[in-house]
């Protein structure tokens, strides 16, 4: 009953969400960040779709453990570094723009200076291959997690018009090889058609902490605004300080 829950919700998502991905849509792009690209608007996602479910910090924490996290290098951490939490999805344009925009800095400000650490969630709000991008990235990672970063990164860099189905599983093996020539081509293809558990922990993560579209960044807890720098420091700082 569970999975048939989540699959519907991921064909919602994903009707509604045809121009573009869910998410940031009529937002003014933050100063310093390029404008999301063209036939991406309108929000809708996981929470708008679905009423919200309770999930326990204990649970949380069960969760998020099974997903990718950028940790602080080991000699600059902090005592207890700041959570942030990545919702994303490798086809959405405004993901693509998160990436190669504010990712870099955020990494550089607060994860390498050892204030934070990042836990990535995909999050494929555009269902169809989206789904199975996800279970690729989700498989490098339980193969060669430092390989994950990479693999992300070749991701956003195939991406193609959201309408075009360009994830298949061959194209998510040759971009895996690409990232990393020790992961296996044909394990990844089986995997992209494979389903995940964790795609479904994904979706009940983000109705529970009312997440209505990707990107999204939560610090500690709090949404923030993904494309605001000020915003995360802001946040970031005052979580600190408790």
């Amino acid at each position: 009953m569970r999975h048939a829950k989540t699959i519907a919700a991921l064909l919602l998502a994903a009707l509604l969400a045809l121009a573009g991905c869910a998410g940031a849509g009529d937002r003014e792009p933050s100063a310093g960040t390029d404008r999301p690209a063209d036939g991406a608007s309108g929000p809708a996602g996981p929470a708008s779709q679905t009423e919200k479910e309770a999930v326990s910090p204990k649970e949380a924490e069960r969760l998020l453990a099974a997903f990718p996290t950028l940790e602080p290098p080991a000699g600059k951490r902090a005592e207890r570094p700041v959570e942030l939490v990545l919702f994303a999805d490798f086809k959405c344009p405004h993901c693509k723009d998160f990436e190669t925009t504010v990712f870099p800095r955020l990494k550089a400000q607060w994860i390498e200076s050892g204030q934070a650490r990042l836990v990535y969630v995909p999050l494929p709000v555009l269902g169809g291959d989206a789904v199975s991008a996800a279970r690729a990235a989700l498989f490098v990672f339980d193969q060669k997690p430092e390989a994950f970063w990479a693999y992300a990164e070749k991701l956003y860099a195939a991406q193609r018009p959201v309408q075009e189905a360009w994830a298949t599983p061959a194209r998510l093996a040759e971009l895996a090889e690409a990232a990393d020539p020790a992961i296996d081509q044909e394990a990844v293809m089986e995997a992209a058609q494979r389903d995940d558990p964790r795609i479904e922990d994904a979706f009940r993560l983000a109705r529970a902490w009312g997440v209505e579209g990707v990107p999204a960044l939560l610090v500690a807890g709090k949404a923030v605004d993904p494309f605001d720098l000020n915003a995360i420091r802001t946040a970031v700082e005052a979580s600190r300080s408790r």
